[in-house]
């Protein structure tokens, strides 16, 4: 099976062990398991808000939007490049909004950061 990450513009290490700190709300520790490969370029998408209504906070108004259309969804991979897509979460809302199959979308879940708070990976992936 073929995994590529088409995030961040680098690879992704899925780590097994990793313990939970509630008080950051990330994972920390643990063995890298998997490194799932950078595909060389990222998917992205890009909503074109449309604004709805303004909200007043502390006397200035803020415009408030809802991403309803989408400006530009990148093509998703061909199924000989890989199996499974390694892409954000917003990608992901886009495709589903605009009715694209995300069988073959998985996203990061459980961010596992080191002593700085620097995100180093992942626990597991999420099928999307």
């Amino acid at each position: 099976m073929v995994i590529r990450s088409y995030v961040g513009g680098h690879d992704v290490v899925v780590y097994h062990g990793a313990v939970y700190d509630p008080s950051t709300r990330k994972y920390k520790g643990g063995t890298p398991a998997v490194v799932i490969p950078y595909a060389g370029r990222m998917l992205s998408a890009v909503p074109k808000p449309a604004q709805e209504e303004q909200m007043e906070v502390n006397g200035v108004l803020i415009p408030l939007h809802k991403a309803t259309v989408w400006d530009h969804v990148d093509p998703l991979p061909n199924p000989e490049e890989c199996d499974y897509a390694l892409v954000s979460a917003l990608f992901v809302a886009a495709c589903k909004s605009l009715g694209i199959d995300t069988s073959r979308l998985l996203t990061i879940g459980g961010a596992v950061v080191d002593d700085a708070g620097r995100t180093i990976g992942c626990v597991w992936l999420n099928r999307n």
